[in-house]
């Protein structure tokens, strides 16, 4: 089986425990112990069919044999047995692994539905255990992941080892990731179908509400309290030699703590697909390990010595940043390279990379669901089998050092890239060269910032010299992700789906294979397969450009509001951005966006503005249009941030006021001033807009309730419009007079799954007898007007 059994093994076990969790009535109607027993019978039939020896041949039962001289012991060493195959075996210990994976899965599922605090819920409990990271501030409150040691309820206590979700009102804690805290609260058995998943992806089956907190000290694990300390230094030195946007950056490089990010650089450092400098990854460990064990070897130490001084390193390291699933893959590949290398048997990478892999899923199988575990695997099996092909071809004409980053970082990428388009639905087309350029500048910006650190902490000053020169790199990566963010280059999207993920592992093993073997598929393979793959990745683009009348696309995003309006003439129009942050700037690359007239952003609720700052960040914005009405909020001072860093004109409009962008007319209805005492005053100061191509007009109503609506109607304003956007999501807070003088003949309701009731039936009713055509984001998706000399035609994928 040679060195294919050791990856083929992990792909295997990897396929099982997902087997497990799809449940096909053929897994499901079996407990776990059945899977386990056909898999170790798999095994072992995959022993029996390996390749082996015959007996002692002929000439040795004879006694003519002398396994002394050459050519009789090249015969006397028997003959392969023909009935026992390599391939074969491999087949058999696949389905074997493959079984085990699937048994190995539902063990965990039963030791995760069948744990303490699961069968408390949904008791009032007090737990006494470990951070596992540090708490973040959500839009509800915090939240974090908790190792609870002790359980004590009303009816007793006892000692667990269990992970649990603690959340919280208010701001959180003040402890850190190893702290030992005391949590009182409810344990709760999620409602919400998509958290409960999530708990379960995580290995969780409760969240702990909590309602007191008490910090009872620091991490009692030696090793653990030393990386507090030195986190707790380092991090205090990070921030005096360095200035904010930088000590953040290298604050998440070196110890994995976004906490300080600058919101800026993440965007810039997104949409270059160079987000994985944020925070610390596999590659550090590398960076990390190198010079210690150059420092070993300068200090001229032994085999053993290297050994330990280098796992100490790693082990360290892997601490320090809160094992991270990126972190944990390359410290226990780093781990096992080093075994091989003391014990003088060194194992190519591939072989490392799936002992990892397999160690670390039969530690935590649910790994397997890890988004960063995942990339991290990807990507360096993508280095593995492709870094030295692509090196080698770009050493025809490039340096050795640049032939071998190119390499390895395009080889990188096209491994990732199925799951990034599977996961987030689109991959940046500048990546390749945002991270070609990034490379050079990586590991001087870790090793220099680190240094400086360190040094800080003897002698200040020293620190602050060596800051400054780490400081050029790090200028120099926040450089690149600011100017490559806004260029003019398509993204590959797609909206996800099991075929893309087919798609992209048939492209990486076809392109594997072609560069590393030098196989060539057929013409008509390749012209089809060049044929089909924009259908999958950039499909929605296919109508990218400037339609033949106005047009109006109502974006699904849920609970939200979001709307892009195009004319003939170019003219690009945003309307609020959605409650999520990447969706509308996904949907605009999706489309071939490259620049945004103006961007409105209607007023400062979370589901109306959260998204547009990653819109500013990757689309060129003419104007931006806002209420500029008081507001304290952290959502608003966010926006405003992101607006002042991308350096944007801002206009607060009233009502009169009208703008022309190229061929179509925004006429501002509302509001005429900041409403005060009102039953939400961020809603009646919401914009609302009247777009006018020629004879056809739409209205955005965004969010007016009962008193702004009241006004316009009192004003005599203009409200009439062949399409509506429904105020507040279908709400019970318009008046019917309002949907009359509208008169629609189509209304577009932007409204996801939520607890308002939204759309109310009253509102409906009210809507339909105007005689309008009702459509709704939650039942049609993404909806789209285009007019023509008939008037609004709707489309819609449901």
């Amino acid at each position: 089986m040679g060195g294919w059994a050791l990856p083929s093994a992990a792909v295997a076990f990897w396929a099982g425990l997902l087997l497990w969790q799809a449940r096909p009535p053929f897994v499901a109607g079996f407990p776990a112990w059945v899977w386990l027993a056909l898999g170790i019978a798999g095994l072992i039939g995959a022993a029996i069919a390996a390749p082996g020896r015959r007996g002692p041949d002929p000439l040795h039962r004879i006694g003519l044999g002398s396994e002394e001289r050459p050519a009789v012991a090249a015969v006397a060493s028997g003959a392969p047995d023909p009935r026992r195959g390599p391939l074969a075996a491999l087949l058999l210990m696949c389905v074997g692994l493959t079984l085990i994976g699937a048994g190995w899965g539902g063990v965990a599922d039963l030791r995760r539905e069948g744990a303490l605090l699961a069968r408390l819920a949904p008791a009032r409990v007090e737990v006494v255990g470990t951070l596992k990271e540090d708490p973040s501030l959500g839009t509800y409150g915090w939240h974090a992941v908790f190792d609870a040691g002790r359980v004590s309820w009303s009816g007793g206590q006892a000692a667990v080892r269990e992970s649990v979700w603690v959340g919280g009102d208010g701001d959180p804690p003040a402890a850190v990731r190893g702290d030992q805290l005391q949590i009182e609260g409810t344990l709760e058995r999620p409602d919400d179908a998509e958290f409960a998943e999530a708990l379960r992806r995580k290995g969780m089956a409760v969240a702990l509400r909590a309602d007191e907190v008490v910090q009872l000290g620091g991490s009692p694990n030696p090793l653990i309290s030393a990386t507090q300390v030195f986190r707790a230094f380092v991090g205090r030195s990070i921030q005096r030699i360095f200035p904010p946007r930088e000590a953040g950056l290298l604050l998440g490089l070196v110890m994995g703590d976004d906490s300080q990010l600058d919101p800026a650089t993440s965007r810039d450092f997104q949409a270059t697909g160079l987000g994985h400098l944020l925070v610390v990854s596999g590659e550090n460990v590398a960076m990390i390990l190198a010079p210690v064990m150059a420092l070993a070897v300068a200090l001229g130490l032994a085999r053993l010595g290297r050994f330990l001084l280098g796992l100490g390193t790693v082990v360290f390291f892997v601490v320090l940043t809160g094992a991270e699933p990126s972190v944990l893959r390359a410290g226990v590949m780093a781990t096992l390279a080093l075994i091989g290398i003391v014990l003088a048997k060194p194992r190519s990478t591939a072989v490392v990379l799936a002992g990892a892999v397999l160690v670390l899923l039969v530690l935590d199988p649910w790994l397997v669901w890890s988004i960063g575990f995942q990339l991290s695997v990807v990507a360096t099996a993508g280095m593995v089998a492709l870094a030295t092909p692509l090196a080698g071809r770009f050493g025809r004409f490039l340096p050795k050092p640049v032939a071998l980053a190119a390499g390895t970082t395009i080889a990188a990428q096209l491994g990732v890239t199925p799951l990034l388009l599977f996961h987030f639905h689109e991959v940046p087309g500048v990546t390749i060269a945002a991270n070609l350029a990034a490379f050079p500048a990586v590991s001087p910006a870790l090793l220099l910032g680190i240094a400086a650190s360190v040094l800080g902490l003897a002698f200040q000053p020293l620190g602050m010299f060596v800051g400054l020169l780490a400081r050029l790199p790090m200028r120099y990566l926040e450089l690149v992700a600011n100017v490559l963010a806004k260029a003019p280059v398509f993204h590959i999207t797609t909206h996800g789906g099991i075929e893309v993920l087919v798609l992209g592992g048939a492209l990486f093993v076809a392109t594997a294979l072609a560069l590393r073997h030098g196989w060539r598929p057929r013409r008509p393979v390749v012209i089809a397969a060049a044929a089909v793959f924009p259908l999958f990745v950039w499909s929605t683009a296919l109508t990218a450009g400037p339609p033949g009348g106005l047009t109006v696309r109502f974006f699904d995003v849920g609970q939200g509001d979001s709307a892009l309006i195009t004319t003939p003439a170019g003219a690009t129009i945003l309307v609020d951005g959605g409650p999520d942050e990447e969706q509308v700037a996904t949907e605009l690359a999706a489309l071939g966006v490259k620049r945004l007239d103006v961007v409105v952003a209607s007023h400062s609720h979370a589901d109306h503005i959260v998204g547009l700052p990653n819109v500013l960040a990757r689309i060129p914005v003419g104007v931006v249009l806002q209420p500029g009405c008081p507001d304290t909020g952290a959502l608003q001072a966010d926006l405003d941030a992101a607006i002042a860093d991308e350096g944007l004109r801002v206009l607060n409009p009233r009502a009169g006021d009208a703008f022309v962008v190229a061929d179509v007319r925004i006429d501002v209805l509302s509001p005429d001033r900041c409403w005060v005492n009102t039953e939400s005053d961020a809603n009646n100061d919401a914009l609302v807009l009247r777009v006018t191509y020629g004879g056809d007009v739409v209205l955005l109503a965004t969010e007016p309730e009962e008193p702004a609506q009241e006004l316009l109607l009192q004003t005599g304003a203009d409200l009439h419009a062949d399409v509506l956007k429904v105020p507040h999501h279908g709400a019970a807070t318009s008046v019917p007079e309002f949907f009359q003088a509208v008169d629609a003949d189509v209304a577009v309701v932007s409204v996801g799954e939520n607890d308002y009731g939204h759309p109310v039936p009253a509102t409906l009713d009210a809507i339909a007898q105007t005689g309008a055509g009702i459509w709704r984001t939650d039942q049609h998706g993404t909806i789209t007007v285009t007019f023509d000399a008939n008037g609004p035609v709707v489309t819609a994928p449901r």
